[in-house]
């Protein structure tokens, strides 16, 4: 799905090469309002389906052999670089750190 993508950070770029912000929301307290600066460029955040938007990200500190990981994706109807905790794989693993529930973005967000 196809939202928003013209707005805010993504509007009017010219070269994609550019860094992009991405928001981490909700989940394990080491990602949540986390805001990632020079991880992704435009073109990985614009310039992709919706679908292949998001990032697994295993909590800092879990050494188990394979931990799970705290999956973060865009919801339909937001920005392309504002990723919500959506829950963890495997989806019966128990994680490390305790989850928080979702909130709202934080106000150092991209706008």
């Amino acid at each position: 799905m196809e939202s928003k993508q013209d707005e805010g950070q993504g509007r009017g770029y010219e070269d994609g090469d550019d860094p992009i912000q991405v928001c981490l929301v909700g989940g394990p307290r080491a990602w949540s309002g986390l805001v990632m600066e020079d991880v992704f460029t435009r073109d990985e955040i614009l310039g992709v389906p919706w679908e292949d938007l998001g990032a697994d990200l295993v909590v800092p500190g879990d050494v188990r052999p394979d931990p799970p990981v705290a999956r973060y994706r865009p919801l339909d109807g937001t920005a392309r670089w504002v990723w919500h905790f959506t829950g963890w794989e495997p989806p019966e693993a128990e994680p490390v750190a305790e989850a928080l529930p979702a909130r709202r973005v934080p106000e150092n967000a991209p706008q």
